[in-house]
């Protein structure tokens, strides 16, 4: 059974019904489409009144409740070495997940109130194995589980729960965006497709060692990362399909993106710009909402201007791999066959 978190009130400030929701899926680097999405509502004059979203989505979602618009969410990808949140771990999971923590807590409030949307986070209680909705109190905390990858990033314990990425539940929460009782539900689905090429990275040129730290900062998969992903996409695409059938939105913006991986950071440009096709595609497919959103929609709210970014910090890891690729150069040189004139 789905814990729930108080449901937020049915009005906004000016005691007008909410009109419009918008779920963000989980998905890692593919949920760059949900700012091509964001730009189309935008470009289109609709104003989302409050937001559901669960590991990337929610970091999106978050962002965007705070006032920040899809520009300014464009921006702030570019800026972000993701090396910047990667810290390397030795117990629950490959990264610790506390630079993530930090980057968050640098362009987020403290608290879901200081937001200017009403926000639902999910993430999943993986002890319980249930599923947790939350909507007040501390902010930061559960967005940074909510995209806690098992395997990656070390779960997070949370007011006596251990937390973990909310799609291992439910990678598109749609039934989380009921508590903000909108009328009009859009869903920004970024789930892997069911369908895809497998393949791994094991034929690159790239030296052993290089190799090995590309893969430790997730910039490549070994035979065994690959097959245990594509496994996980498989089950996450049926159960997320299988969730959707009960809690449906009146608009579901699929993003199938076969070649494009949950660590396609590289490719931020190019799948925003998926994400704005898709969109826009999808609503011109159905005129009479798209109409309907228009009507209903509400005046935006101020635009939050991004902070300056706190200073790149490089990842441990990556300073290890250039100590360890110098001291081995030192070392192969010493003992290299010394040439006699």
């Amino acid at each position: 059974m789905a814990h729930h978190a108080p449901s937020p009130p049915l009005t906004d400030a000016h005691g007008r019904r909410r009109a419009i929701g918008l779920v963000l899926s989980g998905g890692g680097a593919r949920g760059f489409a949900h700012i091509g999405v964001l730009r189309v509502l935008e470009r289109h004059g609709i104003e989302v009144d409050a937001l559901a979203g669960t590991s990337m989505g929610a970091i999106i979602g978050a962002l965007y409740a705070h006032g920040y618009r899809a520009d300014d969410l464009q921006e702030l990808a570019r800026s972000v070495s993701w090396r910047d949140v990667i810290d390397l771990s030795l117990s629950g999971g490959v990264l610790k997940g506390e630079k993530l923590q930090q980057l968050l807590a640098t362009y987020l409030p403290a608290t879901f109130e200081e937001l200017g949307k009403p926000l639902a986070v999910t993430c999943t209680d993986i002890e319980a194995g249930e599923q947790l909705v939350f909507t007040e109190g501390d902010l930061v905390t559960p967005v940074r589980a909510s995209a806690c990858l098992p395997g990656a990033f070390e779960p997070v314990e949370h007011e006596g729960r251990t937390l973990a990425d909310g799609g291992i539940l439910n990678n598109l929460p749609v039934d989380a965006l009921s508590l903000m009782r909108t009328r009009f539900t859009l869903a920004s689905d970024v789930s892997p497709p069911r369908r895809a090429v497998y393949e791994d990275d094991e034929g690159d040129a790239a030296s052993w060692w290089q190799r090995v730290v590309a893969t430790v900062t997730l910039e490549r998969r070994t035979p065994l990362a690959a097959a245990t992903f594509r496994a996980a996409d498989i089950m996450m695409r049926l159960l997320t399909d299988a969730q959707y059938i009960h809690h449906p939105a009146d608009l579901r913006i699929q993003h199938e993106m076969p070649g494009y991986r949950l660590e396609s950071f590289w490719a931020l440009d190019e799948i925003v710009s998926i994400g704005e096709t898709n969109a826009e595609a999808a609503l011109r497919s159905q005129p009479e909402l798209l109409a309907r959103l228009h009507q209903t929609s509400g005046t935006p709210m101020a635009r939050r201007r991004l902070p300056p970014p706190p200073p790149s910090i490089v990842a441990p890891v990556a300073e290890a791999a250039e100590r360890v690729a110098r001291s081995a150069e030192s070392i192969r040189t010493r003992l290299s066959p010394r040439r006699r004139g």
